[in-house]
């Protein structure tokens, strides 16, 4: 009887310990990757995506050496890594390789991506991005991931499905290439209908363009193969570059049937407007509490908007509420397990997309579209049970600035504010405010607009004076910030600066009150400042610790002069019986300003 190589007479949970030691396995048993090493991904077309800790070499004489051990050692590999399988419009047969996996490959694969169509990269393209996501960021800022992405893998975006019209292709022939990638999706599909439920975990993109009329027919056939493949263990689609209310809910839907929370279409009961009119039906009053317990209500009662992401966020930090991550709100790459870096980006917030993973909270939009009645509370609700915090160019930075070096002249034709006030919110919707506050990074001295005839100024003031009959003045806040410098920003290089910057920043500062006079004097009812005090950045820094009571004092009449500017003899009566100034916005608590 022919004896069995050494590999084979050791007990099998032996056997399982080496094949861990060479490499085989990156992902634990419930899809985290192991303390000792980061997940390996590779391309179903035999490339790794990328450099993984054990090179494939180590362990490809493993598959050829017999069949008991390939079984094992198969069933390792496909449990234990990431897969990618990406389609080539090009070749004639771009999913073939999932067509040649082993019956036992297929029931051990545990975590695999489908790129059909990626307009942006949501996921690790190399050494380039360092997991960042290419759509968040812009071309000024040198860490953001849209700059890593031109530098390390700019060519490797494709066009949206059904966009290569701006090609001069024919609608007819756009819709056939769909057709045929939808064809051969179908077939992918019906292979992974034979893995085991709950054991797969499937990413699924196909950035589709929103703007075409057949979108959403696109969209839906898209996930329609997932319902012939058993329970996934969890499910990311994404379906657009950027966010699209209805291929967002199409990829909503078809997360929760793959993952079989919510019943295939076939099974779902027939639209009804009875919720609607038993809703509408009830008293205003009590329909403005039911929609406070929605996502109208931020995390923390608190909704950004800056000139750099044109849409509401939130800053609020879950260490604040709930105990969770900081960025869970905002960043969900960052605080998921495994890191959104290998399982690709599938944020809500940045794209039409769908993962449970993913909590960054945006505005509910379909409760301003169920009826006229219903939209007018949800505005209601969403304008004055929230803070409106107005960054005037970015918030994640706030201290950063467009360009760097130093530059001439404001980055804009106004301010963000301006912008704000009369295109984004609905004009009708200012009356509901209760809390605006406007937030300015510490522009250097050259830059701010200065003079009454300047166009920013000048745009600043009408802006004001068209606002004044629109507001409920009496009843809102406001409150005008300026960031400090921070370590990164151009005042690291300008640890001191002349008095005469300083006098140029200050009065800048001041320049922005004149206008708000006009909303004091009819009756707005509080108005607070901060803006840091540009004397202390004259001093060296070994004066500035011991002049510190000295530029404190200063700094309380600085602010003080703001307030009364606006308020005039109404200043002291937003103090007296021991008010307060409202509790700091949380880009404030983040940086220990206010």
């Amino acid at each position: 009887m022919e004896e069995l190589p050494p590999l084979l007479r050791l007990p099998q949970h032996l056997r399982r310990c080496i094949y861990d030691f060479v490499g085989l396995a990156s992902l634990g048993s419930d899809g985290l990757h192991l303390s000792r090493t980061i997940p390996n991904k590779f391309d179903l077309h035999g490339r790794p995506v990328d450099p993984p800790a054990s090179p494939p070499s180590t362990f490809h004489g493993l598959l050829l050496s017999c069949r008991t051990i390939y079984a094992e050692a198969a069933a390792v590999i496909y449990s234990g890594n990431l897969f990618v399988l990406r389609y080539n419009p090009a070749d004639p047969e771009p999913l073939r390789p999932l067509h040649a996996l082993t019956p036992t490959a297929l029931a051990s694969l545990t975590s695999l991506s489908i790129i059909l169509n990626q307009a942006s990269c949501h996921q690790h393209c190399g050494h380039a991005d360092y997991g960042f996501c290419c759509v968040d960021g812009r071309d000024d800022d040198g860490w953001s991931g849209l700059v890593r992405c031109k530098l390390g893998h700019g060519n490797t975006h494709q066009l949206p499905l059904l966009a290569h019209s701006l090609l001069g292709c024919q609608d007819a022939d756009v819709f056939a290439a769909a057709q045929n990638l939808l064809t051969k999706w179908r077939l992918a599909a019906a292979c992974l209908s034979h893995i085991p439920a709950g054991r797969l975990e499937l990413a699924l993109v196909c950035d589709i363009d929103p703007h075409h009329e057949r979108a959403r027919e696109v969209a839906s056939l898209i996930i329609e193969p997932l319902l012939i493949i058993p329970q996934l263990r969890d499910c990311r689609i994404r379906l657009c570059k950027i966010p699209d209310a209805a291929l967002q809910q199409i990829a909503q839907d078809g997360v929760l049937q793959a993952r079989r929370i919510a019943p295939p279409p076939y099974y779902s009961p027939k639209p009804s407007t009875r919720t609607q009119a038993s809703l509408v039906g009830l008293p205003r009053e009590l329909r403005l509490r039911i929609l406070e317990y929605t996502d109208l209500i931020a995390p923390g009662r608190e909704v950004t908007w800056s000139r750099q992401d044109q849409a509401y966020f939130t800053a609020a930090r879950g260490d604040d509420l709930d105990g969770d991550d900081v960025r869970v709100f905002y960043h969900c790459w960052t605080s998921s397990r495994p890191s959104p870096s290998y399982l690709g980006c599938f944020c809500r917030r940045r794209h039409a997309a769908f993962s449970l993973a993913c909590k960054c909270w945006a505005p509910p939009s379909p409760l301003f579209l169920v009826c006229r009645i219903l939209c007018e509370d949800a505005q209601f609700t969403f304008f004055s049970r929230n803070r409106f915090i107005i960054h005037d160019y970015k918030t994640s930075k706030i201290w950063a600035l467009p360009f760097f070096p130093e530059y001439e002249n404001y980055p804009g034709t106004r301010f963000a504010a301006s912008q704000f006030l009369r295109d984004v919110i609905p004009t009708h919707c200012l009356a509901y405010l209760r809390f605006l506050e406007l937030v300015f990074p510490p522009y250097l001295a050259q830059t701010w607009p200065r003079g009454d005839d300047h166009p920013v100024l000048q745009d600043w003031q009408a802006t004001i004076d068209w606002l004044l009959d629109k507001v409920n003045a009496p009843a809102l806040t406001l409150r005008l910030a300026g960031a400090e410098g921070h370590y990164g920003s151009p005042y690291q290089y300008h640890n001191r600066i002349s008095k005469s910057d300083a006098i140029d920043i200050a009065t800048a500062h001041m320049d922005l009150t004149p206008p708000l006079k006009a909303l004091g004097d009819i009756g707005l009812a509080r108005f607070f400042a901060y803006f840091p005090c540009p004397w202390e950045l004259v001093l060296a820094r070994h004066q500035r610790y011991h002049m510190r009571p000295r530029m404190e004092a200063k700094q309380r009449q600085f602010k003080a002069s703001f307030e009364r500017m606006v308020l005039g003899d109404r200043y002291e009566t937003q103090y007296a019986n021991g008010r307060e100034e409202p509790e700091p916005s949380f880009w404030a608590e983040a940086h220990h300003r206010l």
